[in-house]
């Protein structure tokens, strides 16, 4: 049994040389059943170019937004994917050549892994992309998943599964979409296993948290926790990083709550 997977790639089309360094990683993958599903959102031409360089190692469907977001070019991607498994990317990521494999076995194995949650890994620096479990589990706490990235998931194509296009980059809260997403799935029922093997490959970041990325905090708290979470996460942070957040997470919490009904 073969499972055809979909890797969506949502670019502005500022980063070239590392788009370049992506679709070489994909080109090398073992596994060959696989099309690569690029959402520009800017700079249409030159990802266009950079896709058409590949267009004969690899299946890539070019498609364009005038719209600017990160959770609505992921929903475009989605309704155009064919495989059975969609895989998140960025266009500033990379693959080991066994990727891919490594994915489709997993949820071969286990036919009731509905979303799987792997590991990044950061060549550059020769470690740990951030602090893994070092076991194999399913998911049964919902705070298992938070501070989860989005390259590290993968999920079986179904009806109805979609990004919430308020968070993530280009949208009003501009981060948490990742999280959001896995928590409904979640709520929905649906079985995500963790599995410490390293799919993907992406430089650590260094930055802490901007005003807007603490801002989406709050609107993501707001959405899927609420009031006394939403405190204890802050008195961590104050208490175990030395960090006052509470002004910039309060401001998008009652953002959240006074326009949840907006686009």
């Amino acid at each position: 049994m073969e499972l055809k997977i979909s890797l969506l790639v949502p670019t502005l089309g500022e980063r070239e040389s590392e788009f370049a360094r992506l679709l070489d990683s994909l080109k090398a993958q073992s596994y060959r059943n696989l099309e690569i599903i690029v959402i520009s959102q800017d700079n249409h031409q030159t990802v266009a170019a950079l896709c058409e360089q590949y267009s004969g190692a690899l299946a890539v469907k070019h498609l364009k937004s005038d719209i600017k977001g990160l959770s609505l070019s992921r929903n475009i991607g989605l309704k155009e994917a064919t495989g059975e498994i969609t895989v998140l990317s960025d266009d500033d990521c990379w693959y080991p050549s066994e990727a891919m494999s490594k994915i489709a076995a997993a949820f071969i194995e286990n036919p009731q892994t509905d979303v799987l949650l792997t590991q990044i890994y950061d060549p550059l620096s020769d470690s740990a992309y951030k602090a893994y479990e070092s076991e194999a589990k399913k998911i049964s706490i919902i705070t298992d998943l938070l501070s989860r990235s989005s390259i590290e998931l993968s999920f079986r194509k179904r009806e109805g599964i979609e990004f919430d296009e308020r968070f993530g980059l280009g949208a009003r809260y501009v981060a948490g979409e990742e999280n959001d997403f896995l928590i409904s799935c979640y709520k929905s029922g649906m079985n995500i296993f963790y599995k410490p093997e390293i799919t993907v490959f992406h430089q650590k970041k260094t930055q802490k948290e901007t005003a807007a990325q603490l801002n989406a905090k709050g609107a993501f708290y707001a959405k899927n926790f609420g009031f006394v979470i939403s405190n204890m996460v802050l008195l961590r942070d104050l208490l175990k990083k030395h960090q006052n957040n509470y002004r910039e997470f309060w401001n998008g919490y009652f953002d959240f709550k006074k326009n949840k009904r907006l686009p």
